[in-house]
């Protein structure tokens, strides 16, 4: 019998490589997890509500800038420092829900910046519920982060107010920080 990974690796669907397996969905899961095999649509279609919204950011990513490569695809499935490659730089995609901080009586969204990528793209949920309906797009240089932890976003707070762009100009922006390492000024 092969291995619950070996079969993934092999048919490239989770659903196969469970039946093919024998093992309970959840045994399989798991392992496929630590493996860091697990594809971003099977995210997207098995996984808790957070990895397929995740999973859903980066598919929203990739359709903003289509150029951009798949490091979970090319390079290390579940790749722990980045997302995708654009030109010469590093991004690793976020997405957030809003939320209510237990100390406050607002509503903010939460992203990690730990990780050694040159940008974070952030899709914040524009109201609660909505998801990945009309998202913001926040970008940020890890330039301007100097603590890797959480970092918390306000509507009232710089990182909302001055790091937004639009989707549609998400990749133009992108383009100009490339070419800008590109010619060694970034």
């Amino acid at each position: 019998m092969m291995d619950i990974v070996d079969l993934y690796l092999k048919h490239e669907s989770f659903k196969t490589a469970v039946r093919l397996s024998g093992l309970p969905v959840h045994v399989a899961h798991v392992k496929l997890l630590q493996s860091g095999a697990l594809k971003i649509q099977d995210k997207i279609q098995y996984g808790s509500k957070a990895a397929a919204l995740g999973g859903e950011a980066e598919e929203l990513f990739h359709k903003l800038v289509p150029d951009a490569v798949d490091a979970n695809k090319y390079f290390q499935k579940n790749n722990p420092i980045y997302d995708f490659m654009f030109g010469n730089l590093t991004i690793d995609v976020k997405y957030s829900s809003l939320f209510k901080r237990k100390t406050g009586h607002s509503m903010n969204w939460q992203i990690n910046t730990r990780g050694d990528q040159d940008f974070i793209v952030a899709f914040l949920e524009r109201e609660q519920g909505a998801e990945l309906d009309s998202p913001y797009v926040i970008l940020l240089p890890m330039a301007f982060i100097n603590v890797k932890k959480d970092l918390h976003i306000s509507r009232s707070g710089a990182w909302f107010n001055d790091f937004q762009v639009e989707p549609e100009e998400l990749r133009s922006v992108l383009k100009d920080y490339s070419d800008l390492r590109e010619a060694g000024h970034y």
